[in-house]
């Protein structure tokens, strides 16, 4: 990969975040009825929609900005874990409900393939922030000769 792609990555997921938040910004009903579907009542369905729509638009702000980088990235990895989680959920039913996710509803012949296709799609999300990571936060070399750790110094037995 180019050397320079790190440096845009996290404007790219922010943008990424700011579009998802946008979108349920205005049309929260795909997602609120996505839950709604799963039996969560009305009133925390809508608090659910809008509490996730604010923490995306709060880290694509973040992540565009380069805001506290390293908890912006924590942050995304945190959030897309729970999103991926609930759509291999969603990808477990017989019909399953539309995610409402990055207004990609009704690009697919049925919202199985919808899930499975937001599942791989956010697995490589995953990848990228992980990615955007190591590049901006490496972790430092071990020493020459530490490669096997602490030596624990031999135990010593009192003799009588």
């Amino acid at each position: 990969m180019p050397r320079s792609l790190h440096r845009w990555m996290p404007a790219a997921l922010g943008l990424l975040f700011l579009w998802a938040g946008l979108h349920k910004l205005l049309h929260p009903g795909t997602a609120t009825m996505g839950l709604e579907a799963l039996d969560v009542p009305h009133s925390l369905a809508s608090a659910l929609v809008a509490g996730v729509t604010a923490l995306e638009l709060y880290l694509g702000a973040l992540l565009l900005l380069r805001r506290d980088l390293r908890y912006a990235l924590w942050l995304a990895t945190g959030l897309m874990l729970v999103f991926t989680g609930y759509l291999w959920y969603l990808s477990t039913l017989a019909d399953p409900p539309s995610c409402g996710c990055l207004g990609l509803t009704g690009i697919f012949g049925n919202r199985r393939q919808e899930a499975l296709f937001s599942l791989l799609r956010n697995c490589l999300i995953l990848w990228a922030i992980k990615w955007t990571y190591d590049r901006h936060f490496p972790r430092p070399a071990a020493p020459p000769g530490d490669a096997a750790g602490p030596v624990a110094a031999p135990s010593q037995s009192p003799t009588a």
